[in-house]
């Protein structure tokens, strides 16, 4: 089923067969569209709004993903994302290019030891027919301090909701991106969706999220967070293919996330090292470069700001 939001808030509940889209993680979806990923019907977050949100950067500052700030070395993000081209976490800031915020060196990544992902084409172009457990982590060299704390430990509160029990409610959508209104690069925006199931039972542990303006539902960036009365439910994973066009998505279509309360006892594991044959594995551990292209640019930052002359 699909629920859509209408004028004072009434659910209707379509077939499946209304969501005739093809689907693309994010990360990819934007990518090219005036030189930079795209957020299509996103809106700037407001102050105090997403302040466990991050951007994941490559070795040359430009972003790839983004994740959620757990704990004091640990972001949670999409296993798509996991790469290990990823060099720095960004993080206390609203826009990642600019000076503002704070830095950490990415140590080792890590990916649920399940992630599956297919690819094919059954005829209507390439679409993501299966998607399992797309759940990873970061882990930084240094700690990370949050300006705006969450006001729970966000592991905990990951258990509070089953975001594949909430279908109607209303959830806020965090990434970084370049909206329409955008003037200064890459933004942290916020779109607001309402939960629905999604149209493939192939997508392991997924709900969505519909929009009542089907360009909502193209607002979205690999790995970043879905919150739910304040609390991180979800991981964003994928969006209709038609949105890199620039313009709206077909009727029917929703943003996919990953649902993150049947992972929290993993993630916990994971990061507290605990003896758990399930743990997440670590695919790959960031080069030294990253460490020395760091101190150059904390280097570089600190002569920016007059610290250093």
């Amino acid at each position: 089923m699909l629920v859509q939001l209408l004028l004072a808030a009434q659910v209707l509940v379509p077939a499946y067969s209304a969501n005739t889209s093809r689907y693309a993680f994010y990360r990819d979806i934007g990518v090219g569209v005036e030189g930079s990923r795209r957020v299509f019907g996103g809106a700037v977050a407001g102050v105090g709004e997403g302040g466990t949100a991050c951007a994941l950067l490559d070795r040359f500052w430009v972003a790839r993903c983004s994740g959620a700030v757990l704990a004091l070395r640990w972001v949670l993000t999409a296993a798509h994302c996991v790469s290990p081209r990823l060099s720095y976490v960004k993080y206390n800031t609203r826009r990642h290019p600019t000076t503002d915020g704070d830095v950490a060196p990415v140590h080792y990544l890590y990916m649920h030891p399940g992630y599956k992902v297919v690819q094919e084409d059954e005829g209507h172009g390439v679409d993501v027919t299966v998607l399992h457990h797309d759940v990873g982590l970061v882990r930084t060299r240094s700690d990370m301090l949050l300006v705006a704390a969450p006001s729970r430990d966000p592991l905990v509160a990951m258990k509070l909701y089953d975001p594949e029990e909430i279908t109607g409610e209303e959830v806020q959508v965090f990434g970084y991106g370049r909206t329409e209104r955008s003037v200064l690069g890459e933004e942290l925006f916020c779109v607001r969706l309402v939960m629905s199931r999604c149209a493939r039972g192939s997508w392991v542990h997924c709900v969505c999220g519909a929009a009542r303006d089907l360009r909502g539902v193209c607002s979205g960036d690999s790995g970043g967070p879905v919150h739910y009365k304040g609390v991180q439910i979800g991981v964003t994973s994928m969006g209709p293919v038609e949105c890199g066009g620039g313009g709206g998505a077909a009727r029917g279509a929703t943003s996919v996330f990953t649902a993150l309360r049947r992972y929290a006892d993993l993630i916990n594991d994971t990061i507290h090292d605990t003896d758990s044959a399930l743990r997440m594995r670590v695919i790959s551990r960031a080069s030294l470069h990253c460490l020395r292209d760091h101190v150059m640019l904390s280097a570089l930052t600190l002569l920016t700001l007059g610290v250093l002359s």
